[in-house]
């Protein structure tokens, strides 16, 4: 069966890396997986983090320094079924070594195994790459299943493409205060008596079915918002964005007049981009659309625009409007979609309406 990687990356990876830190001179990263367990570590001064991709199946991060003559480094992390019984790189005896290193020899025979450890015990293996255009450290290791990769490289602006040995000693330093943490899985979203912001994914009419990922505000919280000032890049869900100038309204803030940091009633901060929302999933279930469901309507399925007035339709409706937007039309997404759950759980209405910058 297929592992699908729940990925929670925290502000302080996010936010707090990007922007500088007065009281503290190292920068703090967290990366929580599956509630399976948590990656941290402190960037060596200078690095930032870029996530690349965040999917279901992958994360990749470059960690990437200001001056561009210095080394980088790609962090990727993904699931081995094969490997699903395998706690730590540490638990593996010297055949199974052997079948690994074998991974990394295949690609370059000349490549040099050697092994090292973090400082919280746990094993790296280190696959080192060179030849006359090409120079990189592999470090990996296994965590509960999931393969941990670091690569470094040179930087794309160093003056000879090689990796020195400060550079790799550096990177190693660094590694070796990773700690592996056991989590425990996030507590279960509830969803009885509440109303989500909504993308429908997929839909069968015959089953009376649809998928949908819910989804609430990101959240910044204030300690970190206080830590922003104008020059820093932060990262604001998928936006890289450098700070040119701030401001306020009222308790919200405002960055380089277009992105808006509204303050909630608990305290913190839910970033949007002039009026749109950035989201997060919270969870993705498939829903048995009851005949009772109510499907309000605010948008001419034909073209795109608002309806005079909202139409409350049936859960047939529903689907008719479904099947209609996979040809063409506005689509079922958390620009158009919210979803309503009654005090037991059940889909009580599903609402499409109407956004001027859909």
């Amino acid at each position: 069966m297929k592992k699908i990687l729940a990925i929670l990356l925290s502000l302080a990876l996010l936010l707090g890396c990007a922007a500088s830190m007065a009281e503290e001179k190292q920068n703090y990263g967290t990366i929580r997986v599956n509630g399976e367990f948590t990656l941290k570590g402190i960037l060596p001064e200078g690095y930032q983090v870029i996530p690349v991709e965040l999917s279901d199946n992958a994360i990749m991060i470059r960690i990437v320094s200001d001056d561009a003559t210095r080394p980088a480094m790609l962090l990727a992390i993904a699931y081995d079924e094969s490997y699903s019984d395998v706690n730590r790189l540490n638990d593996l005896d010297s055949d199974a070594l052997a079948i690994l290193e074998k991974t990394f020899t295949d690609t370059d025979p000349y490549a040099e195994i050697t092994y090292d450890e973090t400082t919280y015990g746990t094993r790296l293996l280190l696959s080192r790459t060179r030849s006359e255009t090409y120079d990189s450290l592999d470090i990996f290791s296994i965590y509960k299943g999931y393969f941990v990769e670091f690569v470094l490289t040179p930087g794309r602006n160093a003056p000879v493409q090689k990796l020195t040995d400060e550079a790799i000693q550096s990177c190693i330093a660094f590694l070796s205060e990773l700690d592996f943490v056991e989590g425990e899985e996030e507590p279960a979203v509830q969803v009885e008596g509440k109303t989500f912001t909504a993308d429908i994914t997929g839909f069968d009419r015959e089953a009376k079915t649809i998928n949908v990922s819910l989804l609430t505000p990101v959240v910044i919280t204030e300690g970190d918002v206080a830590k922003i000032k104008v020059g820093d890049t932060i990262r604001i869900a998928t936006d890289e964005v450098e700070i040119s100038t701030l401001s306020n309204d009222g308790d919200n803030i405002i960055i380089n007049d277009e992105y808006y940091l509204r303050k909630n009633a608990e305290g913190q901060y839910n970033p949007t981009f002039y009026d749109s929302p950035f989201l997060e999933e919270v969870k993705a279930m498939t829903i048995t659309v009851p005949d009772s469901l109510v499907f309000t309507e605010e948008i001419d399925p034909a073209s795109g625009e608002i309806l005079e007035e909202k139409k409350t339709l049936t859960a047939a409706d529903l689907f008719t409007a479904l099947e209609a937007a996979k040809e063409d039309g506005v689509g079922f997404d958390s620009e158009n979609v919210s979803v309503s759950f009654d005090e037991n759980g059940e889909a009580v209405e599903i609402e499409r309406f109407y956004t001027p910058w859909q």
